[in-house]
């Protein structure tokens, strides 16, 4: 089962993410997070496979999650990380890009397409 922790502030998209994966068997919409604090207490106590997070939160931002996967001191392996986000600009993407982020998505633009990149990772762990 693929593992995914869900990191988005906005109850209406979260709902639309978990409805388009619902039919993915192989994939586990874990845990959800709307804070970075939230998401980063997940990320310490168990294995992911993916992230699929959104740059503005309720509190902190998606670039804090990715920060403190990249700490010498994670205790897991480092998730697939999927930054879909209204901030599609260069500036995001650039510094996402930088960080290690190995997907960028504006949420108007390319939520299909995210969806689709998300469902082929977890068939291609079974």
């Amino acid at each position: 089962m693929y593992r995914l922790l869900l990191v988005e502030d906005s109850a209406l998209i979260r709902d639309v993410i978990v409805e388009m994966l619902h039919d993915c068997d192989q994939l586990d919409v874990k845990d959800i997070a709307t804070t970075s604090d939230e998401a980063i207490d997940l990320l310490n106590s168990r294995q992911y496979d993916m992230i699929v997070l959104d740059i503005e939160l309720a509190k902190g931002t998606g670039f804090d999650v990715v920060r403190h996967t990249r700490q010498q001191n994670y205790p897991f392996k480092v998730p697939d990380i999927v930054m879909l986000t209204n901030h599609g600009n260069s500036y995001y993407r650039n510094l996402a890009h930088n960080m290690g982020v190995e997907y960028f998505f504006d949420k108007s633009l390319q939520f299909d397409e995210c969806m689709d990149v998300i469902q082929q990772h977890a068939s291609h762990l079974s």
